[in-house]
């Protein structure tokens, strides 16, 4: 290529009218001529520069190591002091035949305990409800006073 026509060129590369081709044959103009003109030698570092970027290349990216996210090692944790506590217990966990109750007991004669009639039916009923009533006011009791204890204290 020439210089007349690689000045024209230019030109059109800067008004933003060159093709893909002429760009290219540009680039060849500036890497293979000898004497650059005088006027396209401020542009040779310009064309110069992609050929020079493109030989560079990036170092080897490192590879970084996948850790564990901190929610599956605090539950791994968990996991093992819990399997440490429960075999600590069950090692100096008592057997149960140290527990006289825990033994095995005769077996119990649940018909001895059998209501039979009408009578003894709602005798057992009205001691049921009575000792239920008496624990449910009982509660109530023991709420109300401690309210009036927390009423007491905020005034």
């Amino acid at each position: 290529m020439n210089h007349e026509r690689a000045t024209a060129l230019v030109e059109r590369y800067f008004a933003g009218e060159t093709t893909l081709a002429e760009e290219a044959a540009l680039k060849d103009y500036f890497r293979t001529a000898d004497p650059v003109a005088e006027e396209l030698k401020p542009y040779a570092p310009l064309f110069g520069y992609w050929e020079r970027e493109a030989r560079i290349t990036a170092p080897p990216a490192r590879r970084r190591r996948r850790r564990l996210p901190r929610v599956l090692l605090a539950l791994a944790a968990a996991l093992l002091l819990l399997l440490v506590v429960r075999g600590v217990h069950r090692m100096y966990a008592p057997p149960l035949s140290d527990f006289p109750v825990a033994e095995r007991a005769p077996a119990v004669d649940w018909s001895r305990h059998e209501i039979k009639d009408e009578e003894e039916a709602m005798r057992f009923l009205r001691t049921v409800l009575n000792t239920t009533s008496q624990h449910m006011t009982r509660g109530t009791a023991i709420t109300l006073r401690e309210l009036r204890k927390a009423d007491q204290i905020l005034h």
